[in-house]
């Protein structure tokens, strides 16, 4: 497992739980760790996961801009499928790394930090087959 340079947020605000309508892309590390924690194999997992919108990534030699697909958790009721009872997270001691080490305190420098990290793993092609099978699987 990759252990981030940095140090989880704590905030749970209103502002900061208002996140969990709008679920951010996992990281490979997030589903190992999900899945553990819910005793579940990786493809069961997929069950609560769906496709991002991609995560956009630039290329720093020619500065061109790439969407990448992503994995996030699915809604239910307008809110991420882990949220229970509207303010409790069920996996929060796994919580997935977009959960877990930003929140809307962050200034843009930071955010960008973390974001930039994060990308780097999910460009894992191992990763990228498990989202273009879920992908393949949702569409059939």
């Amino acid at each position: 497992m990759t252990t981030p340079p940095f140090d989880r947020t704590v905030c749970v605000c209103t502002r900061c739980v208002a996140c969990c309508a709008h679920p951010g892309p996992l990281i490979p590390d997030d589903l190992v760790r999900i899945a553990r924690f819910r005793d579940q194999s990786i493809e069961d997992l997929l069950d609560d996961l769906q496709p991002g919108r991609g995560a956009l990534v630039a290329n720093r030699t020619t500065g061109r801009l790439l969407r990448i697909p992503t994995l996030i958790p699915r809604t239910r009721h307008g809110r991420c499928v882990f949220l229970e009872d509207g303010a409790r997270c069920a996996i929060h001691p796994v919580s997935p790394f977009g959960c877990a080490y930003f929140d809307v305190h962050l200034d843009a420098a930071e955010a960008n930090r973390r974001s930039l990290w994060g990308h780097r793993l999910m460009l894992d092609p191992t990763f990228q087959a498990l989202i273009y099978r879920l992908t393949t699987r949702l569409a059939a």
